[in-house]
């Protein structure tokens, strides 16, 4: 501590000085506490923490293409057969390759087309691509349902359920069409 000298006579007296260091470590406190509530930490931008799979991806090779992939097309037709873009009035045509499974409004006679023949006939052609296929994807036949986009959710799965039925395990639904 800081000696005081004082002169009193002749003399010198020393005293010692205390200081009071309360509010000092108060005011450190405070703005210590200010600056841990102030700070914003800084994230990394542009990181995502995700698992993916290990046996997709990158490789080093070129990636196998199976041509020998069944594509289910669920479209949107309007009353008279042809492909439309309407929200409301178009009918479901169910389609894989060249062979229509429906005509345009066969469904709209029906109360649940869920139980319509179309599906035991896409099941039937679904087992027979099965068993017909010799590609060497590792889950078997590729399966892919391509469903517009105005076609209700009840039909895709009923297409889904055929082809759950059929045993096929390599299912993936195609992106949505973008207009240009």
């Amino acid at each position: 501590m800081a000696r005081k000298k004082k002169r009193r006579g002749s003399r010198f007296i020393s005293e010692e000085v205390e200081l009071d260091l309360t509010p000092m470590i108060d005011i450190v406190f405070n703005l210590l506490i200010f600056f841990m509530c102030a700070t914003k930490f800084r994230t990394p931008e542009g990181m995502i923490e995700s698992y993916l799979p290990k046996d997709k991806g990158q490789a080093a090779g070129t990636p196998q293409i199976d041509l020998n992939e069944v594509r289910i097309k669920l479209l949107w037709y309007d009353a008279d057969g042809r492909p439309t873009k309407a929200e409301k009035g178009g009918h479901v045509v169910v389609k894989v390759g060249d062979q229509r499974f429906n005509d345009a409004g066969d469904f709209a006679q029906m109360r649940y087309p869920s139980k319509s023949g179309v599906w035991k006939a896409l099941g039937e052609k679904l087992m027979d691509f099965k068993r017909d296929y010799k590609g060497g994807g590792e889950k078997g036949l590729p399966v892919i349902i391509d469903a517009r986009k105005q076609v209700p959710t009840k039909y895709v799965i009923s297409a889904l359920n055929e082809v759950v039925r059929a045993g096929i395990q390599d299912v993936t639904f195609a992106a949505p069409e973008i207009d240009y």
